[in-house]
């Protein structure tokens, strides 16, 4: 090899150095978790493949991690060895025999609230003394936690200094994948993300107010889907499309069914699943 030629590679051969370095860098970097700081952590909608990086970092780093018994399942191989506590025992979300989303009177709504609070505060008792001793404590959010999540139970008893929120991928936007489209249209680009849950026993529904104007309509922990409906239709024509994402993010399971106001109710009549399901509504399907 030429003194040029030998020259001209070890010049690139400092270069690929640099690069390298630069990558690894980058890949290596972890976020680091304080101790005595609490962690909402936003896992996505259907464990890790759904997750981001900064969510496993902080689910490998914290001392004390509280978490759902389906997301413990999930996400086995990240919690392995790890101190693991359970946040929410299926007890909680039920009143009587009924499970929540058989709730069909004032009465057990508010039974349900007083169950989910009263335990929030008992879970946020037992943060707090974790993080007085010092221990890095995480809860595992399933989606974001910034929507319709865990936290709003939770902020009332810690101060902005006291956590951080890690944030997840929504099963709304991975459910809105599914439809391989962008769900803003070209004269409203307005997309109205929504759960009836507050007005499910009210005579006055908030949901003809918001479908007047017109815009994508996603609805999340809907209930009644035959009240739904026709709450829309007192705004929407029959034809306007509707959607329902079951399973958002498992592939064994995930399923999407589409039609009308006019024909939802008859297209998903043999489904059974209440809960683990995202409505879509609007002209973006067309």
């Amino acid at each position: 090899m030429g003194q040029k030629n030998l020259k001209r590679f070890l010049h690139w051969a400092q270069v690929v150095v640099c690069l390298s370095l630069i990558i690894m860098s980058r890949v290596s970097y972890c976020m680091t978790v304080e101790k005595g700081k609490l962690y909402f952590v936003g896992v996505g909608p259907a464990g890790p493949d759904l997750s981001t990086l900064q969510a496993i970092d902080v689910i490998k780093q914290a001392d004390v991690v509280f978490t759902p018994n389906f997301i413990r399942k999930a996400f086995k191989e990240h919690l392995e060895g790890k101190d693991v506590r359970e946040a929410w025992p299926d007890s909680i979300y039920k009143v009587g025999y009924k499970v929540y989303t058989e709730l069909q009177t004032q009465d057990e709504l508010q039974a349900l609230g007083k169950s989910i609070m009263g335990h929030a505060q008992d879970l946020a008792g037992q943060f707090k003394k974790l993080m007085a001793q010092g221990h890095s404590v995480a809860l595992l959010v399933n989606g974001d936690p910034c929507l319709f999540s865990d936290l709003r139970w939770f902020k009332q008893h810690f101060k902005n200094e006291e956590f951080e929120v890690i944030p997840g991928l929504s099963s709304f936007n991975a459910g809105a994948a599914l439809f391989k489209t962008d769900l803003t249209q070209r004269r409203v680009d307005t997309v109205i993300i929504f759960s009836p849950t507050n007005d499910a026993f009210s005579f006055q529904s908030a949901i003809p107010k918001l479908a007047k104007h017109q815009a994508t309509m996603v609805f999340f922990m809907a209930g009644n889907l035959e009240r739904l409906v026709n709450e829309l239709k007192k705004v929407y024509d029959g034809d306007t499309p509707i959607a329902l994402a079951y399973f958002i993010g498992y592939p064994e399971k995930q399923k999407l069914i589409k039609g009308t106001l006019s024909t939802i109710l008859r297209d998903t009549a043999s489904e059974t699943e209440k809960e683990m399901v995202l409505i879509f509504v609007g002209n973006f399907m067309k």
